[in-house]
């Protein structure tokens, strides 16, 4: 049996385990090449935002075995993660000194959070959601849609109208699924390491 509930701040290194062992699907992605440590301050620092809603599953033990993370407010999540730049820093030095490549990247994002920038990443204004994942070799689908669901039925008691999505093209099953929810695709974008990412609208309240 599966429980669905709100995550807490308790829950990061949990939510980080799962992020961390799904990693190998997505490869290029600047969080699947982060280890395990700046995972869990990440978690840590976004389940502290009063403005982050993640819905966690979990199995009859009490474990969790799935997420879906989204913000009521994307603008406010920048500047969360920046004022938080320092121990998110530092919870990325261990990946670093493994792969100084992510350097670059590293520092694509971190401007990529200020409102004026040149790069572009994700939506930076409004109600989006941010990952869904679940954990491997646990994976039912039908569980892990319903997760998908109950997320936006919270967003949607809350009053959120639309919430904004990004998919990679290479994530084929991820992207089908919010087209046929009636997600509308409003850009298509290059990032600076050449992946095709959709940039989707999803009416959550008519």
């Amino acid at each position: 049996m599966i429980v669905y509930r709100i995550a807490k701040v308790s829950d990061a290194k949990q939510i980080a385990q799962i992020h961390y062992s799904v990693r190998h699907k997505h490869p290029l992605g600047i969080f699947s090449q982060m280890g395990f440590s700046f995972l869990k301050q990440y978690y840590r620092v976004i389940l502290d935002d009063p403005y982050e809603i993640i819905i966690c599953a979990e199995n009859d033990k009490r474990e969790i075995v799935g997420f879906n993370s989204g913000t009521l407010d994307a603008n406010w999540q920048m500047n969360t993660l920046r004022r938080h730049k320092l121990s998110l820093g530092l919870a990325a030095l261990g990946s670093i000194i493994c792969n100084p490549r992510l350097i670059k990247p590293l520092v694509q994002r971190y401007k990529s959070t200020a409102k004026k920038s040149n790069y572009q990443f994700v939506y930076k204004e409004g109600a989006r959601g941010d990952f869904w994942a679940w954990k491997p070799g646990d994976k039912n689908s039908l569980d892990a849609v319903a997760l998908s669901l109950k997320a936006n039925a919270v967003f949607a008691a809350l009053g959120v109208k639309y919430k904004y999505i990004e998919v990679d093209t290479d994530n084929k099953e991820v992207l089908a699924f919010h087209k046929a929810q009636k997600a509308e695709v409003e850009q298509t974008i290059v990032l600076p390491d050449g992946r095709e990412r959709v940039l989707m609208k999803k009416i959550l309240k008519k």
